[in-house]
């Protein structure tokens, strides 16, 4: 018996499941494999051993204890019983134990990329906030690049891992839905863009299959186009936000199809006074061209002059041609 429950443990840890899923079937297999010593101790006493047999109650007791605190803790909603010694028993063999729910939480967040900066590692005070816009274009095109993360099991979108029991329940603690996504996600691939007098920001799975996914509106306190003037502006991150959210209804939960949507942060850098901003040195490039608008080849220096085998100085002689020189016999 404690063969085959051995067997069953260590197949169990070949598999990637979650601490909840791992201590649930352990106590199912717990409170089966107990009754095995309940059995022990009736043929115990069945042959007369009053001694051993009490022993093998004692231990189906205590195991019966323990699994039962176990099934509230894993099973129901109140988690706790009013008879429970496990923390006299911390304190006094001086045991620090973790939470099993507290580590498959933490579990769920490192299964997801989360907030990061994948652009660069940049100060906190190189920052401006920045205000984004979409149009219809840019919104559909956030929903494919999602679908397709999501598709390649970059980022998920399960709620945490939590069920319909556990959703609930943290609705009903913070007061506020519960996302699909536990995190912001960042982009693999992302760029800013100036397009005329615009700051678009480009996103996708790479730069080949990059798509326009907004338009930045304001850096700080000044519009897109005075922010360039000012500064020069970098993209440091772009995640994915939002998305599907579940509430509270009248007869249990309600899934709200949010859209996914995304947030930007710019570094930025002030510009030195002697540099000229991009609208300048669009403006100089224009008058440099303006001005030299007539082809070199006819702006040559005026002693050069041109025969036909190309241009000769008009200082030196003129050679005379073959035909009108005599030659003597």
């Amino acid at each position: 018996m404690f063969t085959l429950f051995d067997m069953i443990r260590s197949s169990l840890s070949y598999v990637n499941l979650s601490t909840v899923l791992k201590n649930r079937i352990y106590t199912i297999l717990a409170g089966i494999g107990n009754f095995y010593l309940l059995y022990v101790a009736f043929r115990f006493f069945q042959n007369g051993f009053w001694g051993r047999g009490t022993l093998f109650i004692l231990a189906f007791l205590v195991i019966l204890y323990f699994t039962y605190l176990n099934i509230l803790y894993y099973f129901t909603k109140s988690k706790k019983s009013k008879y429970d010694i496990s923390p006299w028993i911390e304190k006094v063999l001086h045991i620090q134990s973790k939470d099993p729910m507290t580590a498959a939480e933490e579990e769920r967040k490192e299964m997801t990329p989360g907030y990061v900066q994948t652009n660069g590692i940049f100060k906190n005070e190189d920052f401006l906030p920045a205000t984004v816009v979409h149009t219809m274009e840019q919104r559909d095109n956030i929903q494919q690049i999602a679908a397709e993360l999501i598709r390649m099991d970059y980022m998920k979108a399960d709620y945490q891992g939590l069920n319909e029991e556990e959703i609930a329940e943290k609705i009903q603690t913070t007061g506020k839905p519960v996302s699909a996504l536990s995190a912001p996600v960042a982009l693999p691939y992302f760029e800013l863009t100036r397009k005329g007098n615009s700051l678009i920001v480009y996103g996708g799975l790479n730069q080949i299959d990059r798509k326009e996914i907004a338009t930045v509106k304001e850096v700080g306190l000044l519009t897109a186009r005075e922010a360039m003037k000012r500064y020069q502006l970098y993209l440091a991150t772009a995640v994915i936000t939002g998305g599907p959210e579940k509430i509270n209804g009248r007869t249990g939960l309600i899934e709200k199809d949010t859209p996914y949507g995304v947030q930007v942060q710019v570094a930025y850098r002030e510009r030195a006074a002697e540099e000229p901003s991009m609208d300048q040195r669009r403006s100089m490039v224009t008058n440099s061209t303006e001005t030299s608008s007539t082809p070199e080849h006819l702006t040559r220096s005026q002693h050069e002059t041109f025969d036909e085998f190309g241009p000769r100085q008009s200082t030196q002689a003129p050679q005379k041609h073959w035909r009108s020189q005599k030659y003597k016999h």
